[in-house]
């Protein structure tokens, strides 16, 4: 057009601005900017609107700034604008103080300016800031919106706060995907995957699931490690044709994993046909959580092969893994080609697998030395590692240290303090296990209480430890003392350390006996068929007895057990376990 002669106006300007911003071509924006403004379009409000558009869109929130701040005309557009540049950087506070300047310049926000402003406490978890934008969305009758109330259940997930989410979906008169979608990502993501299932099976009265909904909800089935109600969803993925798409794919495998088919996963994952970067450290983060440390590293090198270079999370899977199966000397390689290699600043995450690695392996003075060099403070996950390590090793004299870092680090954290007090029982030192528990009684903490569950025929069955009110609890019960018999038959005797009692050695037995991962192994092996793996999930930490038990079951009735704790899975196969001792 230039070539031809022919002269610019106004609409060509913001055309071919637009144009820029679409494409990320901000050099170019640039020299069109300095040509607007020879040409004598500087003080137009819809170009510099399509400026501020360009520039925030490209990254260069400074030009943004200069071109806002010597407008002399402002419209709504040119607020909502600065106030997305400012939440694509990060800034969501400039976003928010932004936001009420506008108001006190007397412009009422629209639609899009609502939906940025919510975007922008979504992001950086604001929730207080966020309700105070939804009281303005009810002060000026907008909730009706479909595109706000969406936008507000998205601020209220990502900010954690489920039940004012779900207060806003109850409310709405039309629904479409994304509100539904919202809903059941945000129950899974916040941990509560049972209401997520729930809501899917409602949805399905309502809305047609779409690609997106699999992907929410495969994670909320991964939580609960229900593999029965993942393969019913993998069905219904399978019969709309979305495992083509690759984030459901994903999802998949990662769901398989965390429900302990392994084997299943890995065949999904080679039938990706186009594999990133997800998709490589879901296998790698699955198989250490498995305890297959040499696989996990196989699969890592396979990706960095494939052309694929891995980012920080990708390392922390990998380093997991080799902390996961005592692999010292290759975790420390990982550790030193994640700085000088590829150019990633180590993390607390990163350095927490360090000292988890060190740790586990026995090395517990270096991992006390290590942390005490960290460049950054360490936090109570890096000392919960090392006490652990303590745990393990039966180091009495540096538990009691590196607790006194955690209990200030996390002083309502009850979990470090029944870790300390596992560590005293287990040297019999009741003095002190009595003084810790009444230090957790004057700062009024509780314990949370043990469970195991094992899904059955799609139905999802509860045990906590000593539960006896089970209508096949007798039967459980002459299984678990028809086990123990067997075991003591053959030299294997309860492990009273666990029982963390001061009692006699039949009341500690009995107390062991009823834990509840050995209760819902026990229901799994009386009410599935013959030869069918029994898999259990439990909410905390597996116990060493219940693992010693769990291999002699495996072994007694010809079966694999998979049990799933906090830390990962062991796999329980003719008396022996895939963790080979480290976990």
């Amino acid at each position: 057009m230039l070539l031809s002669g022919i002269n610019t106006d106004l609409a060509t300007m913001v055309s071919v601005v637009a144009g820029c911003s679409n494409t990320g071509m901000l050099l170019l924006g640039r020299t069109l900017h300095g040509y607007a403004i020879k040409a004598s379009f500087g003080r137009e409000l819809t170009l510099n609107n399509s400026l501020l558009d360009m520039y925030s869109k490209s990254g260069d929130l400074n030009s943004a700034i200069q071109v806002f701040e010597t407008m002399g005309e402002r419209s709504v557009v040119s607020w909502t604008s600065m106030i997305a540049g400012y939440a694509r950087e990060g800034l969501s506070d400039m976003s928010v103080r932004l936001f009420h300047e506008m108001e006190k310049e007397g412009i009422s926000p629209d639609i899009f300016t609502i939906t940025t402003i919510l975007h922008a406490c979504a992001c950086t978890g604001l929730l207080e800031n966020g309700k105070d934008v939804h009281n303005y969305i009810k002060e000026n009758k907008m909730q009706s919106d479909l595109f706000v109330s969406n936008a507000l259940m998205d601020m209220y997930a990502k900010c954690g706060s489920m039940g004012d989410a779900h207060l806003v979906f109850s409310e709405m008169q039309v629904k479409d995907i994304v509100s539904w979608n919202t809903m059941i990502g945000g129950y899974s993501k916040n941990s509560l995957p049972n209401e997520a299932l729930n809501l899917f099976v409602e949805m399905q009265y309502n809305s047609k699931p779409n690609s997106i909904t699999m992907a929410c909800i495969l994670p909320a089935c991964a939580s609960l490690a229900a593999l029965e109600r993942g393969q019913e969803i993998h069905g219904h993925i399978l019969r709309n044709g979305f495992s083509l798409d690759r984030h459901v794919a994903n999802a998949l495998v990662d769901m398989y994993l965390k429900c302990g088919a392994l084997g299943l996963a890995r065949l999904l994952f080679d039938m990706i046909p186009a594999k990133d970067l997800v998709s490589w450290t879901v296998m790698v983060a699955g198989y250490g959580m498995h305890g297959y440390g040499s696989e996990a590293i196989a699969a890592f090198n396979e990706m960095r092969n494939s052309g694929i270079e891995p980012d920080e999370v990708s390392f922390i899977s990998i380093l997991y893994a080799c902390s996961h199966s005592g692999l010292l000397d290759e975790g420390w390689g990982f550790f030193n080609m994640m700085r000088n290699n590829c150019g990633i600043e180590p993390k607390l995450e990163h350095y927490a697998c360090i000292v988890d690695l060190l740790a586990r392996t026995g090395n517990l003075s270096k991992a006390y030395r290590f942390i005490k060099r960290m460049p950054i403070e360490p936090d109570a996950t890096i000392w919960g590692a090392l006490l652990c390590g303590c745990r393990i090793y039966h180091d009495v004299k540096l538990a009691e240290k590196v607790a006194e870092h955690v209990f200030e680090l996390e002083p309502e954290n009850t979990g470090y303090y029944v870790l300390l007090a596992n560590i005293y029982a287990e040297a019999e030192k009741w003095e002190e296990v009595k003084k810790l528990r009444e230090r957790i009684g004057r700062r009024g903490l509780r314990k949370n209480p043990g469970c195991s569950w094992i899904e059955i025929k799609g139905k999802v069955h509860i045990f906590v430890a000593g539960d006896s009110s089970h209508p096949l609890a007798n039967k459980i019960e002459l299984l678990l003392k028809k086990t123990r018999t067997r075991m003591k038959e053959e030299g294997h005797f309860p492990k009273m350390r666990y029982a963390l009692i001061k009692a006699d050695d039949t009341e500690k037995e009995m107390a062991l006996c009823g834990h509840s991962e050995k209760i819902a192994m026990a229901f799994g092996i009386l009410s599935l068929p013959p030869g069918k793996t029994v898999r259990v999930t439990k909410n905390l930490r597996v116990c060493g007895d219940c693992h010693e038990m769990a291999k002699f079951m495996s072994k007694m009735v010809k079966r694999d057990i998979i049990l799933r704790d906090t830390n990962r899975f062991h796999h329980f196969k003719d008396g022996s376990c895939s963790c080979r001792g480290h976990w």
